[in-house]
């Protein structure tokens, strides 16, 4: 996926890949394939929220060719017109892919995929596919910051993951996960855990990440951290903190990162 946000900017980087388009009629149902009068949005939204909820739900698997836009056309009684504004739009999500001459096709699974939201570069501008260590995963009630984060109620409980991620074997970033447990009711209980929350997500629970938003900070390291990744207290850390969304705008992943980058980077993109 194309990232976007800001190159080095300290500050809330949006990473949703060219979706502005898709902002600009307002919230979207994220789903459903309600092609009913009721539904006052323009039709290009509608089909667009169609095609996004068969990508999230599976109906239309990783790597498959999706129909054409005069099938699509047809199946929802729109313009040619309306259904390739429709699959640009979700294409420019990250969620197709285009190719000349030969059709548009689901995103597949690939590492380069699976880890498209992970915004950290090595040497030859080369993404770092991260490991695990030691991750634990607990139930507990929601606290009041991941309630407000997550938009959760007073009673909700959240899944609590924690784990130290690598790079080529060795710790550099410790991570903090939040996620409501009405959204991802097992999750507590897997053993092992994915390296690729968000490719699991989609897959075992048809939650579909489609934008995060990074909030990103310079600190110390604090004595606790500093073990886990093999520095000095007060070594220099980059501390990511990220919301992800649905298509939808629902708030349903609160992460946070601190990250030990020798030799490494982070980076967001803005614009085309």
């Amino acid at each position: 996926m194309i990232q976007r946000g800001v190159m080095g900017e300290i500050g809330w980087a949006s990473h949703m890949p060219n979706n502005n388009h898709c902002r600009e009629e307002g919230d979207s149902n994220g789903g459903g394939e309600d092609h009913g009068n009721a539904d006052e949005r323009p039709k290009y939204v509608q089909v667009r929220d169609a095609l996004v909820e068969r990508i999230r739900s599976g109906k239309w698997k990783p790597g498959a060719a999706i129909p054409s836009e005069l099938e699509i056309a047809d199946e929802f009684k729109v313009a040619a017109g309306t259904a390739r504004k429709a699959i640009l739009l979700v294409t420019d999500m990250g969620l197709l892919t285009r190719r000349q001459g030969s059709g548009t096709w689901v995103h597949g699974d690939t590492p380069s995929q699976r880890y498209g939201f992970f915004s950290f570069f090595g040497e030859g501008d080369t993404r770092i596919r991260p490991g695990t260590l030691a991750p634990t995963s607990t139930l507990a009630r929601a606290s009041k910051t991941e309630q407000s984060v997550l938009k959760l109620r007073d009673d909700a409980r959240v899944v609590r993951i924690a784990r130290t991620r690598t790079r080529d074997g060795k710790p550099f970033i410790t991570e903090k996960v939040s996620v409501p447990e009405a959204l991802f009711p097992s999750l507590a209980h897997e053993h092992p855990l994915p390296d690729a929350l968000y490719d699991h997500y989609q897959k075992a629970y048809q939650v579909l990440i489609t934008r995060v938003e990074d909030h990103v900070t310079a600190m110390g390291a604090d004595a606790v951290t500093a073990e886990r990744l093999r520095v000095a207290v007060g070594t220099p850390l980059l501390k990511v903190d990220r919301i992800a969304y649905t298509p939808n705008e629902r708030p349903v992943e609160w992460r946070v990162w601190l990250c030990q980058l020798r030799k490494a980077y982070y980076r967001a993109r803005i614009g085309v």
